[in-house]
């Protein structure tokens, strides 16, 4: 019966992890002659846009790009699409600069008297590509293939699709392409500042950027009180959000075409994350794109973008504006969910009382002791920090090693292999942890066996272990969950491995069937893969110590809950 559960639960961890990076999850790839969102298409658009840089100091190739643009709009719409011409709107190293931002508008066809004004879906993307920075000892100019040929590239496909039922909007669109979105994010400034009409009847707006080029793409930012918008995402196809992004991304030096609109307008802000050593430089280019990338902005756009110009609910512009803020967070092959405040608030206070309830009666029935819990808990916590060191202490050689300049859980660039090293980190953390985890068990075996009389002393021993550093584990993630949830409002990293252990072990319990432990360890994982896959190409290298303290984290949780499934004992 053990090999029976180890193999089932070897095979539900390998199906995990292939599902949580898209091997079976993923959207399809559409061919260029398909009547669907096509990644293709968009491809054939970015071919054209990023032949050459066209940054802010390239005036005649940016013109280029937008001459492009516009005849695509054009084309696409047959009706006015309007350049917007800003004269010395910005200065690049004390030259004059001048832009000009394209908008095209589609209205609805259906009326509505109780609102004869429509109401607008906004899709945003900037045409500009990135000027000249050093990379190691380089100076590098981007092609603007993927940052934001993607965005440019995929609005005109949305639109195009939106087209095909456009005799059932009831809400019309608006394409903003800006220019010189990477210099001091002119050309939205602009726009805001001497055309605000622009912007009038906007109820959702919707940014499409690229930080990298590959990757899954991610709702990495919403404007405030997101609660009716997250309903809105709820829509799309392979979501991939975690609000807790929106939350670190205020703390980043980082900007967008959406910062100055996120706390005006109802948004989305969408981005891929991967790979950092291609953002910003010459390998942004059309060599280096990723169909399934583009692909993936097409299945989370186009129900949404559908949803919103069809129902009438959103012809008033504010149909979208809430005083409420919502969580959200998505789990790969499981899908989206969200919770208000509130409900999270409950969700946590369930985690509590489980916890309780199951550490209580671990206690009564001579399972655990809180004194080898605790100690346990502390031990866990003191080797997270110290696989937190070493990971950034490795981060640091390695940069030193290629001239990369190291930031402590900062954006490092120019380790052309952090991939690997990422990877190499990770399996080296996950085999060190498993073989400290069956040296303790097997120690904690011989201890007891070596002065008992039974022969199951022995297994006595290794399953005491288990407990102790499972408990220990839990204790850990609930004392991390509640400082999270006091300071920053979110912990689900840690609330959601804990509730799914708490609740399983509370069904085995009261049902006698081991199996619910199963589920938990393969909706743990599934998670897993997936939060930490986000944490380490949105730090980057710089953070590369973030890795290891989860992993070690995660695992003092899930090796011994595995241990506890495949014991061959029944009663344990």
């Amino acid at each position: 019966m053990r090999k029976y559960r180890l193999f089932i639960l070897i095979a539900a961890a390998v199906l995990s992890a292939l599902a949580a990076y898209g091997v079976f999850t993923a959207p399809r790839v559409e061919p260029s002659d398909s009547d669907r969102f096509s990644a293709e298409r968009v491809a054939a658009d970015i071919k054209v846009i990023s032949q050459k840089p066209h940054s802010v100091i390239h005036p005649v190739e940016r013109a280029e790009v937008r001459d492009y643009l516009y005849n695509r709009l054009v084309d696409l719409t047959d009706s006015s699409v309007v350049l917007y011409p800003y004269e010395n709107a910005v200065e690049y190293e004390g030259t004059p600069i001048d832009i000009t931002n394209i908008l095209a508008q589609v209205d609805p066809v259906i009326d509505d008297p109780d609102h004869p004004n429509p109401t607008y879906l906004m899709l945003i993307a900037h045409y500009d590509s990135r000027y000249p920075q050093k990379v190691l000892d380089q100076t590098v100019l981007s092609y603007g293939a993927a940052d934001d040929g993607y965005g440019c590239g995929v609005a005109l496909e949305s639109l195009s699709q939106a087209l095909r039922y456009r005799g059932e909007w009831r809400q019309g669109i608006k394409i903003l392409f800006t220019d010189s979105e990477e210099w001091k994010l002119a050309g939205i400034n602009s726009a805001l500042e001497h055309n605000p009409e622009i912007f009038d009847n906007v109820g959702l707006v919707i940014n499409l950027e690229s930080r990298g080029n590959k990757g899954p793409v991610l709702l990495f930012e919403t404007g405030k009180n997101n609660s009716k918008t997250l309903a809105l995402y709820k829509k799309a196809k392979a979501p991939y959000t975690y609000t807790f992004t929106t939350v670190v991304y205020e703390f980043m030096p980082n900007f967008t075409d959406f910062t100055p609109l996120k706390d005006s307008y109802p948004g989305l802000n969408f981005s891929n994350l991967d790979d950092i050593n291609h953002y910003h430089t010459d390998l942004d280019n059309y060599d280096n794109i990723s169909l399934h990338t583009i692909q993936h902005y097409g299945a989370q756009l186009e129900p949404i973008i559908e949803e919103y110009l069809t129902n009438h609910e959103y012809r008033d512009p504010n149909a979208l504006v809430s005083d409420r803020s919502s969580i959200a967070l998505t789990i790969p092959a499981l899908g989206f969910f969200s919770f208000s405040k509130g409900g999270y608030l409950l969700v946590n206070s369930i985690i509590l009382a489980l916890f309780c309830l199951i550490f209580s009666f671990a206690v009564i029935s001579g399972r655990i002791r809180p004194l080898k819990v605790l100690v346990a808990s502390a031990k866990i916590l003191l080797w997270a920090l110290t696989a937190l060191i070493i990971g950034e202490l490795i981060a640091w050689v390695i940069s030193m090693i290629v001239g990369a300049k190291f930031s402590i859980m900062g954006v490092v660039r120019g380790v052309q292999f952090d991939e690997w090293v990422m990877i190499g980190t990770a399996a080296a953390t996950a085999l060190i942890v498993t073989i400290c985890f069956l040296w303790g068990r097997k120690r904690s075996a011989d201890r007891i066996s070596s002065t008992a009389i039974r022969k199951s002393a022995s297994t006595s021993g290794a399953t005491k272990y288990s407990y102790n550093l499972l408990f220990g584990a839990m204790l850990l993630m609930l004392l991390l969950s509640a400082v999270l949830l006091l300071t920053i409002g979110e912990n689900f990293f840690f609330a959601l491995p804990l509730g799914l252990a708490a609740a399983s072990l509370f069904l085995w319990r009261i049902t006698t069937w081991r199996g619910w432990l199963l589920p938990a360890i393969v909706v743990i994982l599934l998670h897993a893969f997936s939060f930490l896959y986000v944490v380490i190409t949105a730090l980057t290298m710089g953070a590369l110590g973030v890795l290891p303290l989860f992993i070690v984290i995660y695992l003092a949780l899930l090796l011994p809950l595995a241990d506890i499934y495949t014991r061959k004992e029944k009663n344990i």
